[in-house]
């Protein structure tokens, strides 16, 4: 088809763009305009606008930049998403069609379902024990409970070792021992903060920081003397400069003096009743007399101030040893010994036998308490009491060192005057870290450290409180490295007021007892870590199998046997031991582990390298950490090996399926406890003299510990039968059998509250085990008899009241009967 198309002619067009003026010759005519349609207003969505006409105000231009950001983002983030995910919605839908129209085709769709959603349950249960089958902490065969137990401990253990320094155990005992930390004091302030703070960094995320009252005396210097009446000698009542409280004599809970006391002074050797009695004997009446007696020999001093009440003293000097200690032998130390009487209850003398943490609690006066020193103590060192000792002259009774005991006469006065602040309620700080079980959180175990020192407390409770740090670590670094937590919880806690009666520790089982009873099932003491050279093993005979298992785990620093055996802490036992590994129970020095042994029959530990009583100078100024590094232990080894141990034994005892206690052990080990009563009793009988011999019966004692043994029998064959199951099966622990051993660990608690009194013992009111604990005259170190065994019985024994021995064995023997019954009910 011809186009027609053709080409206008250019001669006519303008040869320049029309101005705006030139816009009417242009113009549409009227005509034009009449048949032209209107132009359609539109609204202008503002949304839409990108860019503003004109700048506007503050807000405007907010706004502006706020949907800005919005389109943005509609445009480049969710838009792509939804036409991502498009398709596999519809995917979705397609396979859940599918699906429904199989299932309509096999049957009815609720049974099917159902079905199916117990196969992939059964397949996934089956899946998850396999998966653990690895040689990593959690075990080499049967996933999670593999060889009976939660996680592989010893492989736990092997790497515990990893976690302790002895950098960190050095530099801590170095700041904690640089202040005096007198229990309540700024400086025992400031170290509670830091062992909080330190709790904090290294992960314990239940941190209790415990404020409670306690009866507390501080000395002064000023109007506190000790000389003779004529002025002719007065001694020096302080250590060191003696600018500093810490310096300065007094003994925590003795009373102030009543003004000056003027009176004759007598010598009574080491305040034993035998040296009492050898005074009366030789007719002095120690009657208004100022007593001189040495600390030490195995009673405790509070004892002996009871005692010198008793005869009618007006107070006591008691004279420090001579300390033999970091190469050198020191005549001027000045021990501070608490005088608060432990042995009739501990913790707060004001309120004896019951919780000062409640503000509602009574608090008795000063006289009234039996817990209290009615007559005003002082010690003086080695070298003063030398000087006193030797101007008695030859007068009186003779003792076993030479001196004389005088005559109370005219000729030996002294004048006396001891000086105190005393607070009835002051501040005290304990501080408690918990690691939160995963399995039974309600059941625990309790590492116990002393902080407080009426000094440095270098090798004391500063080394007790850097090991309980060096624990922490471990165990956090144990979480931290695994993603671990134990089956039960483990609490690390930091006591004040050691010192002064065991108040820190002995407050706060008070005013938590009946929680403690429940839920806490051993009390690991750590203190006194090293202080000679002899490893101490003290414990629970529930607690003996454990604890040689893994003193032979423990490596001792020093030379190798043969190329391929080291001395492990297990032979070094033996052999310091003339090769037996019998472990004592004789829980007998004032430690914190007395609350939670007798008011709470709480099994119990306590490890350290110990020696005798003089071997450190505790309670003294001279306990310092430049004397600390020139003793044998100053490389840290024992203390890591300690650590070490205590961490393996805490280890086991939080993650053990089934509490590791021996009850078997425990059956055979009171059987020799009962043969150890009985010649205990006679002995004691024969050395009175009597004309009418008692004859104490035993025979239901016997019976009840028959009982016992066939409950022990049955609790050591649930756990033989358990980890045999365990071990030869691949599946997880059966419902039914989880709770079997749930409820044992339970009745393993039980067990130990049978012992307990529920209305309180007579005239002891911080004593309610009748099973363990100590009596009241037992000596502190001696291992002739199991002293703390049957404490209630031997008591009356030595007072010679046997009705009431008979009496408190008849009670024992139905206890155990009871407690028998208690472990047999699974």
């Amino acid at each position: 088809m011809p186009s027609s198309y053709s080409r206008l002619a250019t001669d006519t067009l303008p040869s320049q763009p029309p101005a705006y003026e030139d816009g009417p010759s242009y113009s549409h005519s009227p005509a034009d305009a009449a048949q032209t349609p209107p132009f359609e207003q539109f609204e202008i969505d503002e949304d839409e606008v990108y860019e503003p006409a004109k700048r506007g105000s503050l807000f405007q231009r907010l706004e502006f930049r706020s949907k800005q950001v919005i389109y943005t983002f509609k445009d480049r983030v969710v838009a792509p998403l939804i036409y991502m995910l498009t398709p596999l919605g519809e995917a979705y839908k397609y396979i859940a069609l599918r699906y429904e129209q199989a299932i309509l085709k096999i049957g009815n769709p609720l049974v099917v379902k159902r079905l199916l959603y117990v196969i992939v349950v059964t397949v996934v249960i089956n899946v998850i024990p396999i998966s653990g089958n690895s040689d990593g902490v959690n075990g080499s065969s049967g996933g999670t409970f593999s060889s009976g137990k939660f996680y592989d401990i010893d492989k736990l253990g092997d790497t515990l070792r990893l976690f302790i320094h002895t950098k960190t155990l050095k530099e801590n005992i170095e700041y904690l021992s640089s202040m005096p930390h007198l229990a309540g004091s700024t400086g025992d302030l400031a170290l509670a903060r830091y062992v909080e703070s330190y709790f904090s960094y290294n992960g314990v995320s239940e941190i209790d920081f415990h404020e409670l009252d306690s009866f507390l005396n501080f000395p002064k210097r000023d109007g506190t003397y000790l000389k003779l009446a004529d002025d002719s000698y007065e001694a020096t009542l302080y250590e060191d400069s003696g600018d500093k409280m810490q310096d300065w004599a007094f003994n925590p809970n003795s009373p102030s003096s009543d003004g000056e006391i003027h009176a004759p002074y007598l010598y009574v050797g080491g305040g034993s009743a035998t040296d009492f009695a050898r005074l009366l004997e030789g007719g002095i009446d120690m009657k208004g007399s100022v007593l001189v007696i040495n600390y030490g020999g195995g009673i405790p001093e509070a004892n002996k101030v009871a005692e010198a009440e008793k005869h009618g003293a007006k107070a006591v000097v008691f004279v420090t040893p001579i300390i033999h200690w970091a190469g050198t032998e020191r005549e001027d130390s000045i021990q501070k010994v608490n005088v608060g009487l432990t042995r009739h209850s501990p913790g707060d003398v004001l309120t004896p036998g019951w919780s000062s943490h409640d503000t509602n609690s009574p608090r008795l006066s000063w006289s009234k308490s039996a817990a209290t020193a009615k007559i005003p103590c002082i010690p003086v060192s080695f070298k003063d009491g030398q000087q006193l000792l030797q101007r008695l002259g030859q007068k009186g009774v003779q003792f076993e060192d030479n001196f004389w005991s005088g005559s109370n006469s005219a000729s030996d006065m002294v004048k006396l005057r001891v000086s105190q602040e005393e607070r009835s309620t002051h501040l005290i700080w304990n501080v408690v870290g918990s690691i939160s079980g995963r399995e039974q959180a309600d059941k625990g175990i309790i590492f116990g450290a002393p902080r407080d020192s009426v000094g440095y407390g270098a090798t004391t409770s500063a080394s007790s409180t850097a090991v309980l740090l060096e624990l922490v670590k471990a165990f956090t670094s144990l979480q931290r490295r695994f993603d671990w937590k134990p089956a039960r919880s483990i609490h690390f806690v930091s006591f004040d007021a050691s010192e002064y009666n065991l108040a820190g520790s002995a407050e706060w089982v008070e005013s938590r007892k009946k929680k403690l009873q429940e839920e806490g099932y051993t009390y690991i003491e750590v203190s006194d870590i090293h202080v000679g050279d002899i490893l101490s093993v003290t414990a629970n005979p529930l607690l003996h199998d454990l604890i040689k298992d893994e003193l032979k785990k423990v490596e001792l620093p020093g030379p190798k046997l043969t190329s391929d055996t080291k001395l492990t802490l297990y032979d070094l036992y033996r052999e310091l031991h003339g090769g037996n590994d019998k472990i004592s129970n004789n829980f007998l020095q004032t430690k914190d582990f007395i609350p939670f042994i007798n008011y709470l029959n709480i099994p119990t530990l306590d490890i350290g390298f110990r020696a005798g009583d003089d071997a450190v100078p505790k309670h003294s100024c001279l306990d310092t950490f430049s004397n600390f590094e020139k003793i044998e232990d100053s490389l840290m080894l024992h203390h890591v090996a300690i650590v070490e141990l205590l961490a393996r034994i805490g280890l086991r005892l939080a993650e053990e399926p089934l509490i590791p206690f021996q009850f078997g052990t425990l059956t055979d080990t009171l059987k020799n406890y009962k043969k150890d009563l009985e010649n205990f009793s006679d002995t004691v009988i024969s050395g009175m003299h009597l004309d009418v011999v008692p004859q104490m019966q035993y025979d239901s004692l016997h019976r009840g510990l028959e009982r016992l043994a066939n409950g022990a029998g049955m609790i050591d064959g649930f756990r033989k039968d358990w980890t045999s199951f365990i071990r030869s099966s691949s599946s997880l622990e059966p419902v039914m059998l989880a709770a079997a051993r749930r409820s044992a660990n339970n009745n393993m608690l039980k067990f130990n509250r049978v012992f307990l009194s529920t209305s309180g013992i007579p005239d002891r009111p911080g004593y309610l085990n009748f099973l363990f604990g100590v009596p009241y005259d037992a000596p502190e170190q001696d291992d002739t008899y199991e002293w703390n065994t049957f404490p209630m019985i031997r008591d009356y024994v030595m007072k010679g009241e046997f009705e009431k021995a008979q009496f408190e064995i008849s009670r024992i023997s139905a206890l155990l009967e009871d407690a028998s019954r208690v472990i047999l009910t699974l």
